[in-house]
């Protein structure tokens, strides 16, 4: 059970909800609490999966069941979520994850990731997947209700090698979480800097794809200024803001010093187990079906 305040780490009251979906939010947290096998989820993140779902009720019931239930069925991802772990640090130290301040007139949080360190074994494929998303949970905690989020992947020092690293049972549980479970309005996913290798990469993962995220993927040769124009972006592409490195190191220190416990305590954000006596607590699997990524 969580002790701390979920999803959002210092708002341990309900968010304001606007008033025309207010009846809406009180019915799914009723329902979520009606639920044998839930975890302590609260209103706010009935609040919050209803608006990553665009208000539509049945599609965030079925976006709460998938996310308790790939939480508990992926211990290697959503499991002892250390941010000091050896794994965990190793990806810190390898990549640069940053939210970068200036948020788009529309209201959209940029995200950008890259390497730091392009060697190959620097990388373990599932402490990967554990960081990322250790890292836009507490993203999210951080921003509140968000409009939207743009992805900026950057490709460059991108190699073969890590490529070949990819395992692909934490890379589906990736792919279905992102598409059916994670609950923010995703609008697009920019990889920059594309690699030549972008084709052998494709073939991974398209077979775990659904049509509404990959009409939001956009390729590029060319850099993110070209993409979001360098008032968005930090000084390493002719922006205003400080430097990758320096944010990344910064957001990185956040982490560890404020979202530590934390990010422990989210452990408990998952389905428990059903019990033996019979299925009177399992909870009905959900139809299959993408919980409504808004496309522009």
């Amino acid at each position: 059970m969580t002790t701390l305040s979920h999803p959002f780490k210092d708002s341990p009251e309900p968010l304001e909800v606007p008033k025309e979906h207010a009846a809406n939010v009180n019915a799914l947290y009723e329902w979520m609490k009606d639920q044998p096998r839930f975890p302590s989820f609260s209103k706010n993140h009935a609040h919050l999966f209803l608006h990553a779902c665009l208000w539509n009720l049945d599609d965030a019931k079925k976006a709460l069941q998938k996310y308790a239930q790939i939480h508990a069925n992926s211990p290697e991802i959503f499991d002892n979520r250390d941010i000091m772990g050896a794994g965990v640090q190793m990806t810190l130290n390898a990549t640069h994850m940053v939210a970068l301040p200036r948020t788009t007139p529309e209201g959209y949080r940029l995200l950008y990731y890259r390497l730091s360190d392009t060697d190959p074994s620097k990388m373990n494929f599932t402490e990967a997947v554990k960081s990322f998303c250790m890292f836009n949970d507490a993203q999210i905690s951080v921003d509140g209700i968000m409009e939207g989020y743009i992805v900026i992947f950057d490709m460059k020092g991108v190699r073969l090698g890590h490529l070949a690293r990819v395992q692909f049972g934490p890379l589906r549980v990736f792919m279905n979480y992102i598409q059916d479970a994670h609950p923010v309005r995703l609008k697009k996913i920019y990889i920059v800097h594309t690699a030549s290798f972008i084709n052998q990469v494709m073939a991974l993962v398209k077979p775990l794809i659904k049509s509404e995220l990959l009409g939001l993927l956009q390729f590029t040769t060319a850099g993110p200024e070209e993409i979001v124009g360098v008032d968005y972006l930090p000084k390493d592409f002719g922006g205003p803001f400080d430097e990758v490195a320096t944010m990344h190191a910064e957001q990185k220190k956040r982490l560890e010093t404020e979202f530590r416990d934390w990010l422990m305590d989210s452990g408990a954000l998952k389905e428990a187990p059903k019990q033996k006596n019979g299925s009177a607590n399992q909870i009905k699997p959900p139809v299959k079906a993408f919980r409504g990524l808004e496309i522009d």
